[in-house]
């Protein structure tokens, strides 16, 4: 019970599954000591005996059952059917007796399917309680109203209902949204930096070297902070903490040898060439998730300047005062485009343009290059196609 009560409170440093096991074993346990009341009431409900026993058996082969799928690490399934049985509950009792109490297990089923925060499972089982809670309360208007002589008291009741119901569903939703809008922005920014790792992880091996330091992997305070938080987060899933002691020294091994010779090492055993394969995307010296996130997290933390239009300075007799170096620049630029145009096909933009002239007697050029410039290339446009078509 203990590791149970420290397994809720660190929750948030749990993996989705645990966060979902967890989340089914409280509902049960709160399902549970409803069916414990629910059999003493239910001598005053309106079934005849050999149905309130057919209800009870069926109550324990549901819950059985969701036992049985958590055991067996099938906890969306486990969901669906601890919903399906708080909905029979809610049916047992509202078909059982007409009164406020039986109208007040529509919410806590709601409030078990908002607890999943499953947004399809609130949508379908949700919907459905409550459309049952409307028909219910219509139907048992008697039992329910305590002061008869005002007038539409039982829309009260409907309307508490379906607001629980949009309120939770609008949180679920919320919810959702934010969830997928990190997820987005983690995928748009591993992207981004997919295309820029190879050449990090170069530069900041080139850096170390330089300054003569040790690997982060081989620091030992690094290796004592990487235990001491695995142990912590595998006490809250795993029986015995110490047992990440041995993946942390597998980890530290991946990176001294490589994940290639742990794979292709014929003497090394299935299951340890499976947890190498697992911990390859941690790695710390290869293009993996982990040194994405890390990126990702560290260029988060840094101040940029702020937007400024003329950051950058693209007119050569800005960046040159020599003639001769702007003309280079300048034929370089002519000669990249026509290559691009004819031959490369990737400027995509100018698709519609079949010669590079196009581009700068369209365009205006003042924007990159002097007027001394424009000139001498208008004079000289012969000039430059017969050495673009030699090329």
């Amino acid at each position: 019970m203990i590791k149970f009560i420290k397994k809720i409170i660190n929750s948030e440093f749990l993996p989705v599954s645990e966060v979902r096991k967890l989340k089914v074993y409280l509902v049960m346990l709160f399902l549970f000591v409803i069916t414990l009341v629910t059999i003493p009431i239910s001598f005053i409900f309106e079934y005849s005996l050999p149905v309130r026993i057919i209800a009870l058996a069926i109550f324990i082969l549901t819950y059985s059952l969701s036992f049985i799928l958590v055991k067996l690490n099938k906890f969306f399934t486990a969901i669906q059917l601890t919903i399906i049985y708080s909905i029979a509950l809610t049916i047992f009792y509202t078909r059982g007796i007409s009164s406020f109490y039986a109208y007040i297990f529509f919410f806590i089923t709601l409030t078990i399917i908002v607890f999943y925060q499953e947004i399809y499972s609130y949508f379908v089982y949700g919907t459905l309680t409550l459309v049952l809670g409307i028909l219910y309360t219509l139907s048992s208007s008697e039992g329910l109203v305590v002061i008869n002589d005002i007038r539409g008291s039982i829309y009260i009741y409907i309307a508490a209902l379906a607001l629980y119901y949009l309120v939770s569903f609008l949180q679920i939703i919320n919810n959702e949204k934010l969830y997928t809008d990190l997820n987005l922005e983690w995928v748009k920014l591993n992207h981004v930096n997919k295309n820029y790792q190879e050449d990090i992880l170069f530069y900041l091996e080139e850096m170390r070297i330089d300054q003569n330091k040790t690997n982060l992997y081989e620091d030992l305070e690094f290796q004592k902070a990487v235990v001491e938080i695995s142990k912590f987060v595998a006490q809250q899933i795993l029986k015995d903490g110490k047992e990440i002691v041995n993946i942390v020294d597998l980890y530290v091994y991946i990176h001294e040898k490589g994940l290639d010779a742990i794979l292709n090492n014929k003497e090394v055993s299935i299951a340890l060439k499976r947890n190498a394969n697992m911990l390859g995307k941690y790695l710390l010296n290869e293009n993996s998730d982990m040194l994405s996130l890390l990126i990702s997290f560290y260029l988060t933390q840094q101040p940029t300047d702020k937007y400024d239009k003329d950051r950058y300075n693209y007119r050569l007799n800005q960046i040159t005062e020599h003639i001769d170096e702007q003309f280079l620049a300048f034929a370089l630029i002519y000669f990249y485009l026509d290559n691009e145009i004819n031959y490369g096909f990737r400027w995509n933009n100018q698709s519609k343009l079949t010669k590079v002239e196009d581009i700068f007697l369209n365009h205006d050029l003042s924007k990159y290059f002097s007027s001394e410039l424009i000139t001498f290339y208008l004079e000289n446009q012969s000039l430059f196609e017969k050495y673009a078509k030699n090329n």
